[in-house]
């Protein structure tokens, strides 16, 4: 049987791997791999989206309420679009760690519960819930990926700024 406090740790993991899982040498700054996925031109965000909207499979596992797990959404929005906008999207990401909050929100609301009481079990997802998360995150998802296409379309990515393309002369 699945416990909440497993939820929770896999929700924390999560988190943990994407906005905080590596410390810069010689400070106290902490960056995962959300912003490095963002480096990766087309794809990269969508990815760093992907993964994060595992925390709200989770949140729904443990029974959140739709309206935390919308605003939850949001924050994926939030950070995938403006993620998608290269140099200084990877900077909001850097800086927002949208699943440590999100991950944070989880866990405040579990604390909380129902009348003060906590659930002790989870529940599995039913086809209501597949489908209320995937009408939240696959349009997040694909409304990063024509973000991330825009821009590189007009070569605006890392790629071109360390890669211009050579001088044509027509």
């Amino acid at each position: 049987m699945v416990t909440v406090r497993t939820k929770e740790q896999q929700a924390e993991a999560i988190a943990h791997m994407l906005d905080d899982m590596i410390r810069l040498p010689g400070t106290s700054i902490r960056m995962g791999a959300d912003p490095l996925l963002g480096l990766i031109p087309v794809v990269g965000d969508a990815i760093a989206t992907l993964l994060g909207s595992a925390v709200l499979v989770i949140a729904r596992q443990l029974n959140i309420p739709w309206r935390l797990v919308v605003s939850m959404a949001f924050n994926q929005l939030k950070n995938g679009l403006v993620g998608a906008v290269p140099f200084i999207g990877d900077l909001y990401s850097f800086h927002l760690k949208s699943n440590a909050v999100n991950t944070a929100l989880l866990l405040r609301a579990v604390k909380r519960g129902e009348d003060g009481t906590c659930p002790l079990t989870t529940h599995r997802l039913t086809i209501l819930d597949m489908a209320g998360l995937a009408a939240l995150s696959l349009p997040i998802i694909a409304l990063v990926c024509f973000v991330s296409l825009w821009f590189w379309k007009r070569d605006i990515s890392y790629v071109s700024l360390f890669f211009p393309t050579p001088y044509n002369s027509r």
